[in-house]
């Protein structure tokens, strides 16, 4: 998700510094355009846009992008996938899926799910790079980036992770963002460092890069609010190309990330403060990486033994 109001992480890519071709180098691919497919029992659709000179047997990288609460994937395709897939060249595979009712409730856990087959579906069908999938969106999109990181593989697992926050966010404030940020800090192995920002309202924007041991973290302050497009220094649209050499970097440098680790990019998300109730019942209580809570779930709002119900967002609390 994005840590806030935009922020970066790391979805299912296993980063590694040896390329992985998988299964589908050599098969004729399907063609760009918009798919479905089912999904416990439900139709589900998703845009699939190969490069224009697609090679069957060169391993590509992925970037999956989730839209907004009432977007849908053809705002993100329409959009060049948050400006990204102007930089990527021929190198690149993109997947825009569709949310149900426009946005991501993932109720019991369908959109994981959804993601799982969308991954499977890619490393079958396509030649990808199983070391360079990654995740990004904006808001909800944003949201669920996050589920999958903290899913897929788990969330102790240390995934690197690209952070971009407005200080001007009226829905999820910045203090919020630095929250998920430090949770982020922590499982990567990273040395506490001063990460200045700009003033709420200032038309600039500032880096700050951590010292890692485990996956790369790094955090972008900049003066706007919730919006997907920030505006940097000199009136500069800077998140597509920061995300972009981000992704570069969390795949060259690789600092003895698991080999299942997610790889990040940017997002941002309208999650409220992280929360959590203990689960102190295994009965009736929803399973480890289930739903647990959020607007209009009536399901179970504990979890299982093991693990607590943590807020995503206003829409989708999970089992962790």
């Amino acid at each position: 998700m994005i840590s806030l109001s935009t922020l970066a992480l790391a979805f299912l890519a296993t980063v590694q510094a040896v390329e992985s071709a998988s299964v589908g180098c050599g098969k004729a691919p399907p063609s760009s355009g918009t798919k479905s497919m089912t999904v416990n029992g439900k139709q589900r659709q998703y845009i699939l846009q190969l490069p224009s000179n697609y090679n069957s047997n060169k391993a590509h990288r992925v970037v999956i992008g989730y839209h907004w609460r009432d977007g849908s994937m053809n705002d993100v395709a329409s959009g060049g996938f948050y400006g990204l897939r102007s930089l990527a060249g021929d190198s690149t595979i993109f997947v825009a899926p569709n949310g149900l009712n426009a946005g991501w409730a993932n109720n019991g856990g369908e959109d994981i799910t959804f993601t799982d087959q969308i991954v499977a579906m890619l490393k079958n069908d396509l030649c990808v790079n199983e070391a360079e999938f990654f995740a990004t969106g904006w808001s909800y999109g944003g949201s669920m980036s996050h589920s999958v990181a903290c899913s897929r593989p788990g969330g102790s697992t240390p995934v690197a992770y690209l952070g971009i926050h407005g200080a001007a966010d009226n829905v999820l404030p910045i203090s919020m963002g630095r929250q998920l940020r430090d949770k982020w800090l922590q499982t990567n192995g990273c040395a506490s460092k001063n990460a200045p920002e700009p003033s709420s309202g200032q038309q600039n924007h500032i880096k700050t890069t951590y010292s890692c041991s485990k996956a790369a973290v790094t955090w972008i302050a900049h003066g706007g609010g919730h919006v997907p497009d920030p505006t940097g220094a000199n009136g500069v649209k800077f998140a597509p190309g920061e995300t972009w050499d981000f992704f570069n970097a969390a795949v060259s440098s690789n600092p003895g990330a698991s080999t299942t680790a997610p790889a990040p990019t940017w997002t941002t998300t309208t999650r409220p403060a992280p929360e959590s109730t203990t689960a102190t019942a295994p009965t009736n209580c929803s399973a480890r990486w289930g739903q647990c809570g959020g607007r209009g779930w009536t399901g179970p709002t504990c979890c299982q033994s093991g693990s607590t119900c943590r807020v995503s967002n206003e829409y989708y609390s999970q089992c962790l």
